[in-house]
């Protein structure tokens, strides 16, 4: 709902717009988020990913390559059009750890992030169908 008073965003508030934040409060959301670090089993999991990536199992365009084939086959429909979906965007977030890893500057906590939610999406997807995928 909008009304000439308050515009297209009836939470705007003209005098809080561009206020200047304190000291203290820019320092705490500039400080990196606790736990930077990958826990075990995220690094195993990443070093599995570079193993897979380096050696040629994982084509970074092919997102067939990341299928287990021998129980994708088994699969219904169903489940193979979630694992299909599912490998498309797990590939495109293995790609963006090969390019994170080779930036030139600190990328640890993207990293870790994406590594987790990586395990995590594979975990859940496997949870339903099996060992579908080769990671």
């Amino acid at each position: 709902m909008t009304d000439a008073n308050t515009g297209v965003n009836p939470l705007f508030d003209p005098t809080t717009d561009n206020q200047a934040i304190p000291q203290d409060m820019q320092s705490r959301l500039n400080a990196p988020l606790a736990g930077g670090v990958l826990s075990d089993e995220d690094r195993a999991f990443a070093d599995q990913i570079h193993a897979l990536v380096e050696n040629g199992t994982i084509d970074l365009y092919s997102p067939s390559s990341l299928l287990n084939q021998a129980v994708y086959a088994g699969l219904s429909d169903v489940a193979k059009g979630k694992a299909d979906y599912n490998a498309v965007t797990m590939l495109g977030k293995i790609r963006d750890i090969v390019a994170l890893d080779k930036a030139a500057f600190d990328t640890n906590i993207q990293v870790g992030n994406l590594i987790h939610a990586l395990r995590l999406t594979k975990e859940n997807l496997e949870m339903l169908g099996g060992d579908i995928f080769v990671i």
